[in-house]
């Protein structure tokens, strides 16, 4: 099972550590992800079938300028193509929308989320539950961990060499998977930030992927400014602001890996409220900041995944948390209005579908249940073509 490694308590605090490094986020709000994502959060909430067609004259005229009828079927609306921003390796008309363990509670459950038009899951490969083969059968495209390293494992202990052949075995194994990711969160295994050894496994990663012929996009884990020493009592910091930084030092450190980066595609995993930007990976803020970044240290910007991301019903008050179940659909709604106007974000994966020891952060309840932020979920899915 997948571990939501960045809100444990220790990380929380240290990435918190010294308020001088909020930076004010820019200003991501377009006037049509505005009025589309307030119009069908709106909707969401009062429509009893989350799955249900968002078409009715009504919201056609009301969503003209910004909404096309899918081909063949007037009565069904999808987001207008987005402006391409990058050589896409998927372009639909919006950014990909799904969750993570959408199989982990049965079929009834995931059959559930496929209806409501969240038809993405994200795998941890070799996990015993939500599984690749189940999320196959059940009909789910898959974003798959491969190769991830254990959370208490430093990545100074693995040899990049046995790691990329590693990854290459297990995606070689595992067909029908559509995008798969090098590690979950790298950035904090064994405690401590490591860039040019994650850079050096990636791009062994990479090649060894090409040498097999295997042609699915690997995201590289993106943060932005790391701890020197450990997360848990850093003694400095790499900044992006100053010339440092997760992706600056692992470029300048691995020679390849800037071209390797562009052609795959990063993952990142940006909890916490929509104006907050802490050192340029914890808030919604923090993705434009990164974007920048990727543009200075890659040339350009490839595509950006969030493959996490959600408000836990156990934080009330919190950046990361809602207390009530109304709020946090609300609060997703706020969040996605600012990823779905950006054009760099090739995808969005919620956490995650019900509760567990991780936290609250579930659109259904653990008797599979829809909350009113699967419902909200479900009308932006629908809205973007899925």
């Amino acid at each position: 099972m997948m571990r939501c490694g960045r809100i444990g308590a220790v990380v929380n605090e240290a990435r918190k550590a010294g308020a001088e490094f909020r930076r004010s986020p820019s200003d991501r709000h377009r006037a049509l992800g505005a009025v589309v994502l307030l119009l069908l959060g709106t909707l969401a909430l009062l429509v009893p079938n989350a799955g249900a067609d968002l078409a009715e004259d009504g919201m056609q005229t009301a969503l003209a300028g910004g909404l096309s009828p899918a081909p063949g079927h007037s009565s069904s609306l999808r987001i207008a193509p987005r402006e391409r921003a990058h050589s896409a390796l998927f372009a639909p008309a919006g950014p990909i929308i799904g969750t993570n363990d959408g199989v982990g509670w049965g079929p009834e459950a995931a059959r559930t989320i496929l209806q409501g038009h969240i038809t993405w899951n994200r795998v941890e490969l070799g996990s015993l539950t939500n599984t690749l083969a189940d999320s196959l059968s059940l009909g789910f495209k898959v974003l798959a961990i491969a190769g991830n390293v254990g959370d208490e494992t430093p990545l100074s202990q693995i040899n990049p060499g046995e790691w990329g052949a590693q990854v290459a075995s297990e995606l070689k194994a595992s067909p029908g998977i559509s995008i798969a990711e090098a590690g979950n969160e790298s950035y904090l295994k064994g405690g401590v930030a490591e860039p040019v050894q994650y850079g050096r496994m990636y791009l062994s990663a990479v090649e060894d992927m090409k040498a097999a012929g295997i042609h699915t996009p690997l995201l590289f884990n993106l943060a932005g400014d790391y701890p020197l020493g450990s997360w848990s009592n850093p003694t400095g910091w790499s900044q992006d602001a100053g010339g440092g930084g997760w992706l600056r030092d692992a470029v300048n450190g691995v020679p390849g890996l800037a071209a390797a980066i562009l052609a795959n595609g990063v993952s990142i995993h940006p909890y916490g409220g929509v104006a907050e930007n802490v050192h340029d990976d914890w808030g919604v803020a923090s993705v434009a900041a990164l974007e920048s970044v990727a543009g200075a240290v890659l040339g350009a910007i490839p595509p950006f995944y969030v493959t996490e991301f959600g408000f836990d019903l156990r934080r009330c008050g919190s950046e990361i948390g809602a207390c009530s179940k109304r709020e946090q659909a609300s609060k997703m709604r706020a969040a996605y209005e600012v990823f779905l106007a950006d054009p760099h974000i090739a995808g969005i994966w919620w956490y995650q579908s019900h509760d567990d020891h991780t936290g609250h952060f579930g659109f259904m309840s653990n008797k599979n249940v829809p909350r009113p932020a699967f419902k909200t979920l479900s009308a932006i899915a629908a809205a973007v073509g899925q």
